[in-house]
């Protein structure tokens, strides 16, 4: 297959690497500046260059702030998509993406590499055999230290310090929201939320955000997001009629548990490792493309609207 990567950060590197993996070699970089790079992939600094290449699928790596004209270059011209979370930054960009998918014959995904996570698919397989009983709430927890994300770089330099480029943890760690549907359910009524900036670890981006909302079904959902906690944590507690499930992303765990507290089973990935999401979705990515009829685990973009509407919200 013939592939162009546009952006070269850590996450078009970890792309790239995985490609390379899968046995893909034909691997062009998109890239304002074409520096070079380590592995000799062919450079391009345009997207009009994508045309002459006439690859399979592209993959949009860069800052957030530049994936709306990217889309829309690649929408225009019926070109096959993956692109990194979130998928648009701002309402008015996802109003002219939405108008032009009307012509759109091409096939197009956004990357949510953690419904790849064998937790995540576990927690799924739970719920959807209805173990739990009537869900009543859930909690969806992420916190991790900024300035630990990327050890020798400055984080206020990072896209999720700075709001102009797409940061801040509502979109920087939407991840939470898409699961949170996922597993159980879009909102239903009224989103409530504080979304804030209360510390110095980003330069004018939100470092905090709590979100609250029921579903369909009545279940209250939470979820918490922050650049605060120190060290890092990831956890998911769902609480039903009959059991409660508790998720632990950092240690790979899920526990069942009934009444008084009485553990009722658990798991434990000990194999898994991070990059496993990353490969998998990219595999799964390419078999959708390659069959129409193969029900992929990533979102299309129409199936992304609801998380995006929930951030567009909040995140004003």
């Amino acid at each position: 297959m013939r592939v162009v990567v546009i952006g070269f950060g850590s996450i078009g590197k970890r792309h790239v690497n995985n490609l390379i993996s899968l046995g893909i070699n034909d691997i062009t970089l998109c890239r304002t500046s074409a520096l070079g790079n380590e592995l000799n992939l062919r450079e391009i600094e345009h997207l009009e260059d994508i045309l002459k290449i006439q690859p399979d699928f592209v993959i949009v790596s860069n800052p957030t702030y530049l994936h709306g004209k990217s889309l829309e270059f690649l929408i225009q011209n019926q070109i096959n998509i993956l692109c990194e979370k979130p998928l648009l930054y701002k309402a008015e960009e996802w109003s002219r993406i939405k108008e032009s998918l009307d012509c759109y014959n091409g096939f197009a995904n956004v990357v949510f590499n953690l419904r790849f996570h064998p937790c995540i698919k576990k927690a799924k397989e739970i719920l959807i055999n209805h173990e739990l009983g009537m869900i009543h709430s859930a909690r969806f927890f992420t916190g991790q230290y900024l300035p630990d994300w990327r050890p020798g770089t400055n984080h206020l330099d990072s896209y999720s310090a700075n709001k102009g480029l797409g940061g801040g943890v509502v979109m920087d760690l939407v991840h939470e929201i898409d699961a949170s549907e996922y597993l159980l359910g879009k909102p239903d009524g009224e989103i409530k939320s504080i979304v804030s900036r209360i510390s110095d670890v980003t330069v004018d981006s939100v470092d905090i955000a709590e979100i609250l909302y029921q579903t369909s079904n009545k279940s209250v959902i939470n979820i918490h997001l922050d650049y605060l906690f120190r060290g890092y944590a990831r956890n998911i507690m769902i609480l039903g009629s009959e059991q409660n499930l508790y998720c632990d992303l950092f240690e790979n765990t899920i526990k069942i548990t009934g009444n008084q507290n009485q553990l009722v089973y658990s798991f434990k990935f000990e194999k898994f490792e991070r990059n496993d999401m990353y490969l998998h979705l990219v595999a799964d990515y390419i078999k959708g493309l390659n069959n129409p009829d193969y029900q992929s685990g990533l979102p299309s973009f129409y199936e992304n609207e609801s998380v995006m509407n929930t951030c567009f919200q909040i995140n004003n």
